[in-house]
């Protein structure tokens, strides 16, 4: 049995679905219970588990022969670094304590560098966490999401523009979509292997800010073009929609070294896959209004 962190995020209910695909027995963990039995149905067991608790997260991987597992993003945390490494000591001790064989951790781009890299320190420290268990971890650095383009995606084509944080406009960039990080996570929960191990997982190819701008142009039928968004815009945009005082300035400086090529994939991957998912079918997904109850 293969145990699911956020599973009803878009990674964890990707990786749901691919092991229930293939036959493979399954506990979803959410922090609510009744939501993920709502999305699963009964032909998948459910844990309620709070990502700070090692006690239920102990629980929740009890019985289990692999894990996927996850830190949840804290946009409104004013202490982003810190809580997040509570929550990696939580999930690392829970692996102790449950004595689960095998962990498939969501990690990042960039996790190698111990300063410098935004918001993706936290990865840097998750998987430091991870490193002292005695459970066989594969460290899945996957680059920047294509869904993180949803919200300016939905809002393109009657705008007609897309702002874009990631310069130049021209500049090609790796990213992934979250179904294919889900789906391999799920294949390396399954696959044969031991020890510690560093996947990294890209696109099926490089796309330019202004490649998405023209995927939903020609997706809507609308003239859209990629915008620069002024670097000095992003925090304010984000504390006015509700983020804490810390998520901006640390998501404004990942941005900052995407920006520069500081940070980025290193060279000490064993292994570098690429995801099936294109950009049209990733933009088209995003045009198309969310099923009910999924988020």
């Amino acid at each position: 049995m293969f145990a699911i962190m956020g599973a009803t995020g878009q990674t964890g209910r990707a990786a749901v679905a691919h092991l229930r695909r293939s036959g493979q027995p399954v506990r979803a963990i959410s922090r609510d219970a009744r939501r993920a039995a709502a999305l699963f149905g009964p032909e998948v067991d459910i844990a309620a588990a709070d990502p700070t608790d090692p006690a239920a997260l102990a629980a929740a991987f009890s019985g289990a022969w692999g894990v996927y597992a996850m830190l949840p993003p804290l946009p409104g945390s004013d202490d982003v670094v810190g809580d997040c490494a509570a929550m990696a000591r939580a999930v690392a001790e829970a692996v102790r304590r449950s004595g689960v064989r095998r962990v498939v951790a969501l990690s990042s781009g960039g996790a190698h560098l111990p300063a410098g890299s935004g918001v993706v320190r936290t990865l840097h420290d998750f998987e430091a966490a991870l490193r002292h268990t005695d459970a066989d971890v594969a460290f899945l650095r996957a680059a920047d999401f294509l869904d993180n383009w949803a919200p300016m995606v939905a809002a393109a084509p009657a705008s007609g523009v897309l702002p874009s944080a990631r310069m130049p406009l021209d500049a090609p960039m790796e990213t992934v979509s979250a179904e294919d990080v889900g789906r391999t996570a799920a294949e390396l929960l399954v696959e044969d292997w031991r020890g510690m191990r560093i996947v990294d997982l890209l696109g099926p190819q490089e796309v330019t800010p202004q490649d998405v701008a023209a995927a939903v142009a020609v997706l809507s039928g609308r003239p859209v073009r990629a915008v620069p968004l002024p670097p000095d815009s992003l925090v304010p945009a984000l504390l006015e929609a509700g983020a804490g005082s810390d998520y901006p300035r640390l998501l404004a400086q990942l941005y900052d070294g995407l920006n520069d090529g500081r940070v980025g994939f290193d060279a000490a991957a064993d292994e570098r896959r690429r995801g099936t998912v294109t950009l049209l079918q990733a933009v088209r997904r995003m045009l198309q209004p969310a099923p009910a109850g999924v988020t």
